[in-house]
């Protein structure tokens, strides 16, 4: 409060003027009045002539002039090299892990943080859930985007965006009905993003004879649109693949078995500036609506159920 009363002395000396000196730090000029009154009580000092109009600093109030020049003066000094340190901090390279589960999710977010933080080198690599947990507790990586329910939280701190639910796409016209049983899904010829299934599906796949595996979101897309192929993946990953009238999304399993997504980063104190604007980022009302419908891109394959006769 001390240093806004300053102002008030150095704008009244500057306008020479009560109104004058209000009107130019944007206050009513009793406030300005009680900010230099309550200025001279801590300073135990008379600062200002008494009279209806300015007449000038007393002796006293001349050296709380000085001091407050220099003051407002160090004040500004002060904020231009916390703002130096802020840009300094927010340069160099932000390395961002992610499942390939998640990379709908690394490329909505990645895309805006670039836009905002321009001086920051961004780099994305994909990798399993535990090399991405071990990296982020080495320093190698500065968030991860994952599954997170999981998660070991000793070292790490885990940040929930959304809940996902695990679809089966497929060209298959003998696939009836609003959802599709497991004995119909390994009875499929599969073709499989690694490390894009909760662990729990991933077991009941893992032994499945035939299943064509990739790492690449390219190669799953064109072996479904193939029709030969068909796939289990998180409902945000249908982005990727290619429209065509004849693949459809059915759910797998059952309504309360999804997967909670979000990102993990080291528990650090104080967070680093760059990772600190990265965890505000998803909060923005552009970013909510940006997950939202990533989150609605496997509705267009859904199979439209017929409404039950009278």
């Amino acid at each position: 409060m001390i240093v806004r009363n300053f102002e008030y002395l150095l704008a009244l000396n500057q306008e020479r003027h009560f109104a004058r000196a209000a009107a130019a730090c944007r206050v009513s000029q009793p406030t300005l009045s009680a900010g230099i009154k309550q200025l001279e009580e801590d300073m135990d000092a008379q600062i200002v002539k008494r009279g209806h109009r300015f007449e000038g600093f007393t002796p006293e109030g001349e050296r709380v002039l000085a001091w407050a020049q220099q003051m407002m003066d160090d004040c500004m000094r002060l904020k231009q090299e916390l703002h130096s340190f802020k840009e300094q901090a927010m340069q160099g390279p932000f390395r961002i892990g992610a499942l390939p589960a998640t990379m709908a999710l690394a490329s909505v977010l990645s895309v805006p943080f670039s836009e905002q933080a321009q001086a920051l080198q961004l780099s994305i690599e994909t990798l399993e859930a535990s090399e991405l947990l071990q990296k982020v507790r080495q320093g190698e990586l500065e968030v991860a985007i994952t599954q997170v329910d999981d998660v070991a939280g000793e070292g790490v701190s885990t940040h929930v965006l959304y809940r996902e639910r695990m679809f089966f796409f497929t060209s298959d016209k003998s696939c009836e009905g609003p959802r599709v049983s497991w004995e119909k899904v390994v009875a499929s010829p599969l073709c499989l993003l690694r490390s894009s299934l909760p662990p729990a599906m991933e077991r009941r796949l893992q032994n499945v004879p035939g299943v064509l595996y990739t790492d690449s979101t390219a190669v799953l897309a064109a072996h479904l649109a193939s029709g030969r192929r068909s796939t289990v993946l998180p409902q945000s990953l249908a982005m990727y693949l290619q429209p065509s009238p004849e693949l459809r999304a059915f759910p797998v399993g059952r309504q309360e078995e999804q997967v909670n997504i979000g990102f993990l980063f080291a528990k650090l104190d104080p967070l680093p500036a760059a990772v600190h604007a990265w965890t505000e980022l998803p909060h923005t009302p552009e970013m909510v609506q940006a997950i939202r419908r990533m989150l609605k891109a496997h509705e267009p394959y859904l199979v439209k159920t017929k409404p039950a006769k009278r």
